[in-house]
Parts: structure tokens; sequence; C-alpha cells
């Protein structure tokens, strides 16, 4: 008599033994059993990092994007010959409020000077640019450090070109002429409420908001990046043992020998 393997079962009437359907077997061993995890769970880690992903590149693009633009735009302007700057006071309103931007182009000559043009200068004495409007032009005799006129060699006296300024919101003039030599531009355009940004993004605060965010989502990218390969490495190894488990287990319909039950079916 030959014992049966786990391949072949015994026909009922002792007669020729019947193969077993491949798919309701399993050889011991057998290694091209590969243990298959259902789709949805082999999908359920990488779609969590790719919207973790997404999650941090739409955060670092919004807060780098404003970080070039906020550099960017008064760049472009030094670019053309122009420089951007930032209105802090309300002298010139309702022509230029508080908060504007406003491009001056550089002046190269006094003779670009006219009356009713608003200008960008540093007054007599001081190191804050001032914009105002050009209410006079003025040319002013130059003296030595005794007080004497400074001639020319043809004996003329020289003398020096000056501008004469006030806020258009200002009840009397500036009190002091200013040299054509301070004035480092004409305004050309103003942008409303352009300023604010501007002035913000440049200040401690600001770039301490801007330059943030951005790191923080790098450093909890890292981490979490870290944290989930040992969280899945810890899945995959609980999937294997409830795979092996399962394999364990008897299907439904079969029915276990009792210990002291009849031995395994033989043929002849």
């Amino acid at each position: 008599m030959a014992m049966l393997t786990s391949d072949a079962v015994a026909a009922p009437d002792g007669g020729t033994p019947e193969l077993a359907a491949p798919d309701e077997t399993r050889r011991a061993g057998d290694d091209t059993s590969e243990l298959r995890t259902p789709r949805w769970s082999r999908l359920a880690v990488p779609k969590a990092q790719v919207w973790r992903h997404m999650a941090f590149f739409t955060v670092l693009a919004v807060f780098v994007g404003a970080i070039l633009t906020s550099y960017a735009v008064p760049l472009w302007f030094q670019l053309r010959g122009e420089r951007l700057l930032v209105v802090t006071s309300g002298s010139m309103s309702p022509e230029i409020e508080v908060g504007d931007a406003v491009v001056i182009q550089q002046v190269t000559s006094a003779s670009q000077l006219r009356v009713g043009q608003i200008v960008t200068f540093y007054p007599t004495r001081s190191t804050v640019l001032i914009t105002h409007r050009i209410v006079g032009l003025a040319h002013v005799d130059r003296v030595d450090d005794a007080g004497n006129p400074v001639l020319a060699p043809n004996g003329k006296p020289l003398n020096d070109p000056f501008i004469k300024t006030k806020g258009d919101a200002n009840k009397a003039d500036d009190p002091n002429l200013t040299p054509a030599t301070q004035v480092r531009g004409i305004v050309r355009e103003v942008y409303p409420r352009w300023g604010f940004g501007l002035a913000w993004a440049h200040s401690g605060f600001g770039r301490l908001v801007l330059f943030g965010p951005p790191l923080v989502a790098l450093a909890l990218s890292e981490l979490l990046s870290h944290t989930g390969a040992s969280t899945g490495a810890v899945l995959a190894r609980l999937r294997l043992r409830g795979r092996r488990s399962d394999e364990d287990t008897v299907p439904d319909g079969d029915s276990l020998p009792d210990e002291g039950g009849l031995d395994a079916p033989v043929v002849t």
C-alpha cells in the first residue's frame, strides 16, 4: 500500500484517487506561493506619502514665491535704471498716500528738473529721503569757508542749482532749499498700496514669517518620512504574520481529524 500525498484524495469507493484542484492545495515549503497584499493595502502608504509631499510642496511653493516676489520686484526696476521706494508719510496726499510705492528715475543733470515735478531727495543735513513737489528753482552763489564768493576763471561768481519743495498736504514750503545734487530721482509711477506688502516682506518679522514655514515644513516632512518608513515596516510584518496564520487555518467546509481518529486514507 502507498500513502497519499496532499495532491490526491482517495475515491469514496476505494478506486483510483482523484487529483485535487491546484488552487485548493499548497505544498509545504513551496517558494512560489508569494505573499500578496491586497491592492488597497499596498496603496495606502504610498497614497499618504503623495498627499504629504503635495502639501509640503504647496506650502513651499507659496512661501518661496512670496519671498522671490518681494525681492524680484525691486530688482526688476533696478535693472531698468529705476528705484522702487515705499512712502511712509502722508505729506503728498492725495497724490501719493501712505503705503504707496513710487518708482523714481535717476537724475543725472540739474537741467532735468522742472517746477511741478515730484522728486525724491535728501534734505540738507538729513539722511532720510523725502518725496515732495518742486515749487521753485534757484541758483545760489558759491562761497568758501570764509564766506567769500567763489569766482570762475573769467571772474564771474560761481553758483549752484537748488530746488524749493513742498508737500501737497503741507500748508507751507519746506524751510530750506535743497541742492540739486541731493535729488535722487524724479517720480515716474505710483503703485497704490504696494508699499505695505514690500515693507512687511523686508522687515524682520516678515522675513521670519516667510522663511519660517518652509523650514518647518521641511523638517516635518523629513520626520514624517522616517516615521512613515518605520510604520510601513511594522504593518508589513503584521500583514505577513496574518497571512501565515491564514495558511495554517483549514478552509471552511473541511474538518480536522480527531487526535484519536482514523489514520490517513490509503489505497492499494
